[in-house]
């Protein structure tokens, strides 16, 4: 079976840049304010990822 690609609409990419400002700002706090580097914040992004899209 094969799945249809999505495509955003341009609102759906308006709506998915805020959101990508707010986790990257986030980041950038945690970063900052932990020793959190780099590869422990793509870790856990990815556990979240997992958790709730699998």
């Amino acid at each position: 079976m094969e799945s249809s690609k999505w495509k955003p609409t341009e609102e759906e990419r308006e709506v998915m840049e805020a959101v990508w400002m707010q986790v990257k700002g986030a980041c950038e706090k945690l970063k900052e304010e932990t020793n959190a580097k780099d590869e422990h914040i793509r870790k856990m992004l990815k556990e979240m990822a997992d958790r709730y899209y699998s």
